[in-house]
């Protein structure tokens, strides 16, 4: 939506003010000229349905808003990386999925799946470092791939220090010509 110019009566073009406010009213509405909110602590008042603020606190991004439904309020979190690979064949070596600049909690979502029957186990291992020492996880079971379609999928809570999060494949006892595709997303929590 946007506003056309409108003809003010001799009389309104004398209230600069009103003039002023629908200029500003205009550049809001016709090119997205607004101010986000901006706060560096978590929303605790009782906001209006609808409102909403960027909280911004060290490397912790967040877009808060206002639920109505239930009067409190939520945040989307932040996707920081994501991997989509299609027709794979082999294995992945281990390999840096997204490298945190200060220690966080993070969501790691894992979804595999045969495209291309051949034979062989697939699994997937997703490695961070907490605050005591390295730690890997295979968060989506193994999938056979000698059968076209099998999927799985998981989801694990890591907390990283600002170490490398990875991730790698390995098919065990691989036979014929197998293909499949491995989808990946982490999204920051705190």
């Amino acid at each position: 939506m946007k506003l056309q110019e409108y003809v003010f009566s001799k009389e309104t073009r004398k209230d600069t003010g009103i003039l002023s406010f629908f200029d500003d009213l205009t550049k809001i509405i016709n090119f997205g000229n607004y101010q986000l909110r901006v706060d560096s602590s978590v929303p605790s008042w009782s906001g209006a349905g609808g409102e909403f603020l960027l909280y911004i606190s060290g490397n912790i991004k967040r877009l808060y808003f206002r639920d109505p439904t239930n009067s409190t309020w939520d945040y989307f979190s932040p996707i920081v990386a994501t991997v989509s690979l299609t027709g794979q064949t082999g294995d992945i070596t281990t390999t840096t999925l997204f490298t945190p600049t200060a220690s966080g909690l993070y969501e790691v979502s894992v979804y595999m799946v045969c495209t291309t029957a051949g034979g062989g186990t697939l699994s997937c291992t997703i490695g961070w470092t907490d605050d005591a020492q390295a730690q890997s996880t295979s968060p989506a079971g193994n999938i056979n791939l000698s059968v076209l379609g099998q999927a799985t999928s998981g989801v694990v809570f890591i907390r990283s220090t600002a170490a490398n999060i990875t991730y790698a494949t390995a098919i065990a006892a691989k036979t014929g010509s197998p293909q499949y595709a491995l989808f990946i997303v982490v999204k920051q929590l705190a």
